[in-house]
């Protein structure tokens, strides 16, 4: 009896390679050696001056690190900036706000820029990286700013220190990672954040575009900040999220290629070649005629409309010296499915759960059940955590409002008239019908 292949299908993995990423991309930092391209000399990011878009490719292939620095920016962003004015009691202190209704510089300064826009972007490069580039351009006609832009940190790099410890430039650029020439960077003037105003307000004399540094401390990294959970590359729980979901996809693809394996007796394939009459001898015409009744089989046995049919085909007993023995013609075997589709669930949850957890976000926060047996957590429970990761995210928020804050001095805005951050207060519903109020403890 002769045993076909009905349906090709791959082999039993061949193995996932898993990119030792934490080594690759973070531990080389103390051999990162100066750029020197024309008149500029550029601090890298990272080895090979690509961290940023290593950092983001590989965000981009995780679902739950995408989600979860979604949360953290929108958590940050809250209500979005709003241009207000403080109400003040009789003793000086502010006790409300009420937005600003007038066409005023700073209502026009607000508009022209999109603000909403700007913090948006900030905010997600802060989150990313821990590093985020404010570019101040000054009024030609004044010394004041005209405009405020995001740059973005992926094709930002700064310049080597001086000798007094002050990096003196920003370069911009697209190409970083092929070798930029000199008329690809773009340079501009860093602001002191230390003396801003006074350096800002020298700097306008120029009248050229400025660069404010936002970041958050890292120790020991006086060029670009990490964030923490950076550590998640290192540790390997990166890898192990990416590979969860890689071997599930290979084992369904695998289990679902064969279901059935056909014998077919020779007796058979002599019985057809006769109906046919097919010379035996012709081993092309032979070959052509198995091929295709195998192919008949397979689409037979194959997709829902087959289901419920039968196949009618002969069984002989053979004589065996005193004995006979069963003889089919063609022997149909179902091949048995272990697969149940709950492969390494117990695993996903605690790579989830550990990926939150560096990230500072609590799954149930993201619509995620955190253990085997769920969570019971009540919405007061819920809220209350909401209200404590707000208040555990004001220092991105208050890093990101200093430019604006910069730029409210410089231009002499109103002296009551501010940016604000509003945040979400959930409340029960005895309190708020929709169950939310507005606080603005961020303000520029």
């Amino acid at each position: 009896m002769e045993t076909y292949s009905i349906t090709g299908i791959d082999e039993t993995l061949k193995g996932i390679i898993m990119a030792d990423t934490g080594r690759q991309l973070f531990n080389s930092d103390s051999t990162i050696q100066p750029i020197t391209i024309g008149k500029h000399k550029v601090s890298p990011w990272g080895s090979n001056n690509a961290l940023p878009e290593e950092i983001r490719d590989n965000i981009e292939k995780s679902d739950i690190m995408a989600t979860n620095l979604r949360f953290n920016r929108d958590v940050c962003y809250g209500l979005g900036p709003k241009l207000v004015d403080i109400i003040r009691d009789k003793n000086g202190k502010a006790v409300d706000y009420v937005d600003v209704h007038d066409e005023g510089p700073e209502q026009e300064f607000f508009e022209r820029n999109d603000i909403p826009m700007f913090f948006l972007e900030q905010l997600t490069d802060m989150n990313y990286f821990y590093n985020a580039f404010s570019e101040l351009m000054p009024e030609k006609a004044s010394k004041k700013i005209y405009s405020i832009t995001h740059k973005e940190a992926m094709f930002s790099r700064w310049s080597v220190m001086n000798s007094k410890g002050v990096i003196e430039y920003h370069y911009y650029s697209s190409k970083w990672k092929d070798s930029p020439a000199e008329s690809d960077i773009s340079a501009s003037q860093v602001i002191d954040e230390f003396n801003a105003g006074l350096d800002v307000r020298a700097k306008l004399l120029n009248k050229k575009r400025m660069i404010f540094p936002v970041y958050m401390p890292s120790p020991g990294r006086p060029y670009y900040s990490r964030p923490d959970w950076y550590s998640l590359f290192e540790s390997g729980w990166y890898d192990h999220s990416i590979a969860i979901p890689a071997l599930k996809k290979a084992i369904m693809k695998n289990n679902l290629g064969v279901k059935f394996i056909i014998y077919i007796s020779p007796n058979y394939w002599e019985e057809l070649l006769k109906t046919t009459k097919i010379d035996k001898t012709d081993l092309e015409a032979v070959k052509k005629l198995k091929a295709s009744e195998i192919q008949a089989m397979t689409e037979f046995l194959s997709g829902a409309e087959s289901a419920a049919k039968a196949i009618v085909t002969i069984k002989q007993f053979l004589p065996i010296g005193n004995t006979a023995i069963e003889h089919k013609w063609i022997e149909i075997e179902a091949v048995k499915n272990d697969i149940t589709g709950g492969e390494y669930i117990s695993d996903i949850e605690t790579v989830a759960n550990i990926m939150s957890y560096a990230m500072g976000v609590h799954p149930s926060l993201i619509g995620a059940t955190p253990g085997k047996n769920g969570s019971s957590m009540s919405g007061t429970d819920k809220r209350e955590l909401f209200l404590m990761k707000q208040a555990l995210m004001k220092p991105i928020v208050d890093r990101c409002l200093r430019p604006l804050q910069l730029i409210r001095s410089i231009n002499d805005w109103k002296q009551d008239r501010v940016i604000v951050v509003p945040e979400y207060i959930f409340t029960t519903l005895d309190q708020n019908k929709s169950g939310k109020q507005e606080s603005t403890n961020n303000k520029a």
